[in-house]
């Protein structure tokens, strides 16, 4: 754990790397997020213990007693979507970052914001707000949009999914950034909102996700390894696959929006979600 500045670290645990930062109105929480870093092994030694179970379909998990929470959440998230392809691996990263700023939140802070390789918890109690930027490519990072956040949001987690994240993605977008009420959920439909990208074009190809990575929690599911020059009409449905996603999600009041960037092209749902910066 290493402090970066007055009430943030960096945590670097195994697959963790996830920077906290934690204020009291507007007082930074040094030794509060220190106690917070320090819940990732112990999330990680529960996980662990179910490793095995966590990387099945959820419905195979559906009704199971005496799971630890952390996987309980995870559960809970992937199920929420209805996919039943889907297993609790998906809310992994949203799920550690909302337990972690929960946490930080029950020692007084006001204002949480938990990054866990873009998969970001936010807890902004009345009065506090933020901006929360993100990249259209996962592989280059920079950012060139942003949401503006508040209380009266309602914004709990913010995650992005796609080509060139930590996770394999069916679709061919190079960034799915979806809103939610908690970060798990978030998680969840941004992989889901990347895989309704999906296209196929002799530009894209694929490969069995157990080619890849071995011990993947989706081994026989065709992966996105690279995509090509798109023509104008893949971009296209490739957006719209992903903007219906959004919108049947939102319909379930799983998300509260979503921006999908695919081949320079962006869409968001709803119009005016996020900002251009310097705009």
């Amino acid at each position: 754990m290493q402090l970066l500045a007055a009430g943030k670290v960096y945590v670097d645990h195994g697959p963790v790397q996830m920077t906290i930062a934690a204020e009291r109105r507007g007082k930074p929480l040094s030794r509060e997020v220190r106690k917070a870093g320090a819940r990732v092994p112990v999330l990680l030694d529960a996980l662990a213990g179910v490793l095995p179970l966590a990387k099945q379909p959820w419905p195979c998990l559906a009704g199971s007693k005496d799971l630890p929470k952390v996987l309980r959440l995870m559960v809970e998230a992937v199920a929420a979507t209805g996919d039943e392809t889907m297993t609790p691996m998906a809310a992994v990263a949203g799920t550690f970052a909302d337990l972690v700023a929960d946490f930080t939140v029950d020692q007084g802070a006001t204002k949480v914001l938990v990054n866990n390789g873009g998969d970001i918890a936010l807890r902004l109690k009345p009065g506090e707000s933020t901006r929360v930027g993100i990249a259209p490519r996962l592989q280059v990072g920079m950012a060139t949009h942003f949401i503006p956040l508040d209380f009266n949001s309602k914004v709990g987690g913010v995650a992005t999914s796609g080509l060139g994240g930590r996770s394999f993605t069916l679709g061919v977008a190079d960034a799915v950034v979806s809103v939610a009420r908690n970060a798990a959920l978030a998680d969840a439909c941004a992989t889901l909102i990347g895989n309704y990208t999906n296209v196929e074009f002799p530009g894209v190809t694929r490969r069995p996700a157990r080619e890849l990575d071995p011990d993947t929690d989706i081994p026989d599911l065709l992966v996105t390894t690279c995509v090509g020059q798109l023509p104008e009409w893949a971009v296209e449905k490739a957006l719209d696959g992903g903007v219906a996603k959004a919108k049947q999600l939102a319909e379930k009041n799983l998300i509260l929006g979503a921006v999908i960037f695919v081949a320079g092209r962006v869409r968001m749902w709803p119009e005016g979600l996020a900002r251009p910066l310097g705009g």
